[in-house]
């Protein structure tokens, strides 16, 4: 009998399986199945998928020596439907069974070296039991129920009332009712008209709005954006109350939302997500619906949304860890010696060797999917947060690629953001050594379907102990392809500056000073011909504080609050743990009494990242001032609740807010109008011709000092840009090229946003007067740069 039309009926037979209740329905749409032992043992049908009349199984493990899959008709129950062998072509294990199909619930589980196969095992039973992990750092537990790492749709989170996940005293605790089951399912969604055009239009890297040198990137929360009622949505928290918002997004003018993660994380993987549990499976919470397939067919809804108004998807993506283990246990006050009597202690992980959480990777191939120490009993740790991936091994590299594309074509996102993408370019057999092109790194910004439909790339490039800022790669196919960097250099730089009373144009932050922050970084990356654009510009993110707290706080405030009450009620939770988030700030507490003041640097920070080459990223919710009230690492479980949403109410019903607010909306406006010099797309001199000019139009500006002036000189039809940038303690006046008109467009001084302002103009004081899009000021012969002030001049025909 040939293995792929291996009837249902044999294989209960053959498992001893009651034949009484009915499965899931078998799938509708007849398709013959096309698998070969060839493509089930090079992993090319990996997971659960729907062909003829059933479904083919395929998981990874090299080291399992038997794996069962386990039917499920009623996902909470004690016992499975049916339990099935699978047969293993080399590291793949696979079976097909007929009769199943939309609304299975399944999972695996899996024997090893460190707990052999017994025939009189059964649940909860310590039948074969010889270690939790051995010295090959197996940790198999036929007790554990295991999600597949393919599966596209789980059930619901783990139920931890029902059993523990973990091994140690633990090992013989059945999770068969407990897990998480995964899902076959089929998306019934369809798409609009629009996203038929959207994508034909995705392939061309010249398209109007959405060239690399247009991008303009909002990091936004996925479910924080809207969980508070106040949002105004109809499904608050959810990605079809993200959708929702789509028309926000569209007049704010941002080009592409940057979504922190949305892949299925565990019940402790923290508020920001950055901990997966399964990388094809959007977050089941997010969906305003839970019912199968509800959940992709609401993020896709959300996709089409956010197309319809013109707006790219980028997701950020966590391959260098998974969640599997998590934060789950506390911790104990121990200096690193060991002596607990220390003054200052540390919060230290007890748990034994033994004790390890099984979800999945860890009880299918642990040491096939994770780096671990020379013991094989514990875990390399480069992430900070530990479960580090072997990124480059087979089934880890395969199964990124394979993530990868899968959000991309089937889910038609258009870009990633890699999470510590540093780790991603460690050796498979050596992670102390770095390659951004031997490595799936490689493999990523090499990938002739990415390059085709111009999939945006984007790098986290830093880890614990690797800072790799300008060391990523282009394509070997299309020069022009390459990978895009968060740049710390240019977030740091203009920190410093506006900041620091002191801090000249020349000061280094890593290879750059201002100049090269003003200019796309081209220290960092032109030596291996990537562009300006390729330089992700910030100043503030999700990792660190919002930018009204950056502006309000000496240092962070990460203990106990209203943004992580844990802290107050279990000072031992690893969430609090002294050493979370980042010290060197460069923030400063401008006074409580300085929201005027404080407003005026929030409009230089957001008026760097436009003028500067590159692509700028806003922080969502910092366009209306939004704070985490000192704290810059809101990452816990507990940090999930109102004080950390974003909220709406608040800042629509204060003026000052209001008035910041339609400053970001504007002034993106302003970045849009006169991109031809602040976006160029080369560090050519004919991609954006200026020169940098003192105060007195001469050609020798003082770089010792804070004040500059940058004269873009007309190219074509294009107007000449001045930028007069002054972060002196008191105003500089410049004389401005030339002895034409000048048109002011943009001027960040404090006046402009003062009370006397709007009472002598009678103009609107929701909105914004340091800028002026529809009727600019004519400025001729000098103009005076108010102190810690940043303003933009365009030029009028001669």
């Amino acid at each position: 009998m040939n293995r792929f039309t291996f009837a249902l009926a044999l294989a209960l037979t053959l498992a001893g399986c009651d034949v009484g209740q009915q499965p899931a329905l078998y799938h509708t749409e007849s398709r013959a199945p096309s698998f070969t032992d060839d493509g089930v043992q090079s992993m090319a049908y990996m997971g659960a998928i729907l062909a003829d009349r059933g479904a083919n199984f395929s998981v990874y493990s090299s080291r399992a020596e038997r794996v069962e899959v386990l039917l499920f008709d009623d996902p909470e129950a004690t016992l499975p439907t049916r339990r099935i062998p699978l047969e293993r072509f080399g590291d793949v294990w696979n079976i097909y069974v007929e009769g199943i199909g939309v609304g299975q619930y399944y999972g695996y589980v899996a024997w090893g070296p460190n707990w052999p196969y017994d025939p009189e095992w059964y649940p909860g039973s310590i039948k074969g039991f010889i270690a939790d992990v051995d010295a090959e750092g197996n940790r198999f537990d036929p007790n554990k129920l295991l999600s597949d790492p393919y599966s596209v749709a789980l059930n619901r989170d783990h139920d931890w009332g029902k059993g523990s996940c973990a091994s140690g005293p633990d090992r013989t605790v059945s999770t068969w009712a407990a897990s998480a089951k995964s899902i076959i399912v089929q998306s019934e969604y369809q798409w609009s008209q629009n996203e038929a055009v959207w994508l034909a239009a995705r392939k061309d890297p010249d398209r109007a709005g959405h060239r690399f040198t247009d991008v303009i990137l909002y990091e936004v929360h996925p479910k924080g954006f809207t969980k508070s009622t106040a949002s105004g949505v109809m499904h608050p928290g959810t990605f079809r109350g993200f959708g929702e918002k789509a028309d926000y997004l569209a007049d704010l003018g941002i080009t592409a939302v940057e979504l922190l993660p949305v892949m299925e994380k565990p019940l402790d993987g923290g508020y920001w997500g950055y901990n997966t549990i399964n990388f094809f499976a959007p977050e089941y919470s997010f969906g305003s619906q839970q019912e199968l397939a509800e959940v992709l067919d609401e993020f896709k809804w959300m996709v089409d949304q956010l197309h319809q108004r013109d707006i790219e998807v980028i997701l950020d993506v966590v391959y260098n860890h998974t969640g599997e283990g998590g934060f789950w246990r506390s911790k104990i006050e121990q200096d690193p010696a060991g002596s607990q009597l220390a003054t200052n202690p540390e919060l230290v992980n007890f748990d034994a060797k033994e004790v390890a959480s099984i979800y999945s990777f860890r009880g299918l191939d642990n040491a096939a999917y994770y780096v671990l120490k020379a013991d094989k009993a514990y875990y390399w740790d480069d992430t900070g947060v530990g479960n580090q991936v072997r990124a480059n091994n087979a089934p880890g590299r395969k199964l990124i690629m394979d993530s990868l594309h899968y959000w991309a074509e089937e889910m038609h996102v258009d870009g990633f953001r890699f999470d510590l993408a540093a780790l991603l370019g460690s050796h498979d057999d050596d992670p102390t050594q770095w390659d951004a092109e031997a490595t799936v790194l490689g493999d990523i910004v090499n990938d002739a379907w990415f390059q085709e439909n111009n999939i945006r790339i984007i790098a986290e490039p830093w880890a614990m102990g690797q800072y790799h800022v300008g060391g990523f790669t282009v394509s070997q196919a299309r020069p022009d392809y390459a990978w895009g960097e968060w740049n710390g250099n240019f977030r740091d730089a203009w920190r410093g500056f506006i900041n620091y009373d002191a801090r000249a144009l020349n000061a280094k932050e890593g290879v750059i000073d201002i100049g090269g922050a003003l200019t796309g970084s081209q220290d960092l990356y032109g030596w291996n011909a990537r562009k300006p654009y390729h330089s992700v510009n910030f100043v503030t993110c999700h990792d660190g504080f919002t930018m009204y707290d950056l502006f309000s706080y000496d240092q962070k405030v990460n203990g106990c609050s209203p943004l992580n009450p844990v802290c107050c009620q279990n000072p031992t939770d690893p969430f609090c743990t002294k050493n979370t988030g980042e010290d060197n700030n460069r923030s400063r507490n401008w006074g409580m009494d300085q929201e005027d003041f404080k407003r005026q640097l929030m409009r230089n920070a957001f008026a760097a990242m436009m003028i500067s080459h590159g692509m700028p990223m806003i922080l969502g919710g910092d366009e209306w001032m939004r704070t985490q009230l000192g704290n810059n690492n809101a990452y816990s479980t507990s940090s999930d609740n109102p004080s950390n949403w974003y909220d709406w109410g608040a800042w629509q019903a204060d003026p000052g807010k209001t008035r910041m607010h339609d400053f970001v909306r504007q002034l993106v406006a302003v970045r849009k109008q006169l991109g031809y010099a602040f976006a160029p797309g080369d560090y050519s001199e004919g991609a954006a011709r200026f020169a940098w000019k003192d105060e007195g139009n001469g050609d020798n500006p003082n770089w010792g000092s804070r004040h500059i002036m940058q004269h873009y000189y007309n190219v074509g039809t294009n107007a000449e840009v001045v930028v007069l940038i002054n972060m002196e303690l008191g105003d500089v006046t410049f004389t401005l090229p030339g002895t034409g008109v000048w048109l002011r467009l943009v001027d960040t001084q404090g006046y402009f946003d003062s009370a006397d302002y709007f009472t002598s103009t009678g103009k609107d004081a929701a909105l914004t007067g340091n800028v002026e899009l529809d009727a600019p000021t004519p400025v001729t012969g000098s103009y005076t740069a108010k102190t810690r002030s940043i303003v933009i001049l365009k030029g009028t025909p001669r």
